[in-house]
């Protein structure tokens, strides 16, 4: 009887213990379990969906205005210059007396694009340009690409668009390599390539006389950049940046938001770029690898390192937060994707003692 009712205290004790270890791990308190029964861990037809994590709120955050029934915004920036915008992008064209030059026909717009030059003018387009290859911003290029109609780009942007064939997207006529400059009915338009940055052949569109500047998916006005920064070479997009701000312009375009954006807004942005390499950097010395990797459950090497990377990105994220999720928006969205793209560049490029 003795021995039976030890046997029955031990089971209630050992129910009590899986029973603590099971509300541990629901609350979150029990780490990677390691490679026991891992394969058997991670197999789909065990995955069971987790409950609704609390909402995180936003920081900064600016509405999109409801659009007209016409389905787009368009606004003068200055005597014959005007920005289009279906919301989420944006180009601009410029009316002259011998015709318009139309930048970036944005995919599915183009009909939208050709409604808003009717309001303004009656002259057709005569030079199309392109400040990049990608598709959403050049998507319906076709549309404009007839009656002569002259295609400018930069010479790396012409090599995309051969390689593509794409219809949509013709390949440009003309190209240039570090600038160009494209007169039409006595306005002057100078184009601008600074180097890779988002991607090759991205290049900026000066309109001296006007001060004004189109320069796309770099820096959108009181946003941080997209993810990862969107980028093939961070190092040369904050060259670009800074180049940029070398030129004398009050207004931009951004290629992204409802609106043009300000010269301030452009360099708050560049502050972004360069607070979250400083933050990267200060968030690698706090961060020790072996010791990551010392803790870490997993046998995987890789997966150990991208613990690291995840453990870097996170201290940056907390370094970043308290000033810019209140100033720009797609913080808690992106922040923790450039302090990755910096702790790369970091590893591979340029040591973190070099902070700016």
């Amino acid at each position: 009887m003795c021995n039976l009712s030890i046997a029955l205290s031990k089971s209630r004790f050992c129910a009590l213990i899986l029973w603590v270890l099971f509300i541990w791990a629901s609350a979150g308190c029990v780490s990677d379990p390691g490679t026991s029964g891992q394969e058997n861990f991670y197999s789909p037809q065990e995955v069971q969906p987790s409950a609704p994590a609390m909402a995180i709120p936003d920081g900064y955050v600016e509405s999109i205005p409801p659009l007209p029934k016409k389905g787009y915004l368009l606004k003068e920036l200055a005597k014959d210059v005007y920005f289009f915008s279906n919301g989420v992008y944006n180009t601009m064209f410029i009316v002259t007396s011998e015709g318009v030059i139309l930048a970036d026909p944005i995919r599915g717009s183009g009909p939208m694009i050709k409604k808003a030059m009717q309001e303004v003018t009656a002259f057709p387009v005569k030079i199309l340009i392109y400040t990049h290859p990608h598709l959403d911003h050049i998507g319906d290029a076709s549309l404009f690409a007839e009656n002569g109609v002259q295609i400018i780009a930069h010479k790396e942007t012409q090599k995309f668009l051969q390689r593509y064939k794409d219809p949509a997207r013709p390949v440009p006529h003309i190209t240039f390599g570090e600038k160009s400059v494209v007169e039409l009915g006595g306005v002057r338009v100078d184009l601008i390539y600074p180097g890779d940055g988002h991607g090759k052949g991205n290049s900026m569109i000066y309109l001296p006389q006007k001060k004004i500047l189109m320069f796309v998916d770099v820096a959108t006005p009181k946003s941080v950049p997209f993810k990862n920064f969107s980028t093939v070479d961070i190092y040369s997009q904050i060259v670009g940046l800074k180049r940029a701000l070398q030129l004398d312009f009050e207004t931009y375009v951004a290629g992204h938001l409802h609106r043009p954006g300000k010269r301030s807004e452009m360099e708050e942005v560049l502050k972004y770029y360069l607070a979250s390499k400083r933050a990267n950097a200060a968030a690698m010395r706090r961060v020790n690898i072996g010791e990551v990797m010392r803790k870490s459950q997993s046998k995987d090497i890789e997966r150990k390192i991208g613990e690291y990377y995840e453990a870097v990105a996170e201290e940056c994220y907390r370094l970043l937060k308290p000033e810019w999720k209140p100033r720009l928006m797609g913080f808690e969205a992106f922040a923790r994707g450039h302090c990755d793209t910096w702790t790369a560049f970091h590893r591979t490029h340029k040591a973190p003692g070099h902070a700016r």
